[in-house]
């Protein structure tokens, strides 16, 4: 006989919740499949950075293209413009050699720009005058024939180059001699003037042995990474 005191339990469920202890382990429904989510995106790389040993930009300079020639003595025989503008050239040379040993010597009595001044001793108007001799030369004595051998378009670039190291010191000596117009106003001005006439008469020269010469300019453009 029942007791009255409890409560009756339905038939198929108990007061407490089975947990099911020792025994085996309940079985659960299979949970529902969602669908995969978006796997998240990488992070973009940072920004290249330099790298090591990088040489930076690329950066274009200019060099320096003077190449020595065959000579051919029969050829120069037949073309005396050449000779003659050569033995100009030479003559620079030798000239500007002498200016540099001024320049260095001991027990002198210079002061710095005085050794500046034999230093560049060419950079006046009678050597810009001849150097445009020395193009005139060239360029009225030869043909179109002669203008293409290597010998001519080699003088030509020798030309060009004496022509700019003649307006360059031009241009510095006569800054120089504009200094010492504290000391006396009347030859500083001399002096100026004197090697400023140079720089047209050299830059002419310049100007004329590159346009004439068919090799082109001595100064060919590189770019370095």
């Amino acid at each position: 006989m029942a007791d009255s005191g409890s409560p009756v339990e339905p038939a198929g469920q108990s007061a407490e919740p089975d947990l099911n202890l020792g025994g085996t382990p309940p079985s659960y429904p299979p949970r529902a499949s969602h669908p995969e989510l978006p796997t998240p995106s990488a992070p973009p790389p940072p920004p290249p950075g330099p790298a090591t040993g990088a040489t930076g930009p690329a950066t274009a300079g200019f060099t320096l293209n003077v190449k020595l020639p065959p000579i051919d003595p029969e050829a120069l025989s037949k073309t005396p413009w050449v000779l003659g503008a050569a033995a100009i050239l030479a003559g620079l040379v030798i000239f500007w050699l002498s200016s540099i040993i001024s320049a260095f010597q001991h027990d002198a009595g210079y002061d710095f720009r005085d050794r500046v001044l034999h230093l560049l001793g060419p950079g006046n108007a009678a050597w810009a005058v001849a150097v445009l001799l020395a193009v005139a030369l060239l360029v009225l004595g030869s043909t179109s024939e002669d203008r293409r051998t290597a010998v001519v378009g080699f003088v030509y670039q020798l030309l060009l180059l004496a022509a700019a190291l003649l307006t360059v010191a031009a241009v510095i000596n006569a800054i120089i001699e504009i200094t010492y117009i504290g000391d006396s106003f009347d030859l500083a001005l001399s002096g100026f003037l004197g090697y400023l006439a140079a720089v047209p008469i050299s830059a002419a020269a310049g100007l004329w042995a590159w346009r004439a010469n068919p090799s082109g300019s001595p100064f060919s453009k590189k770019t370095t990474a």
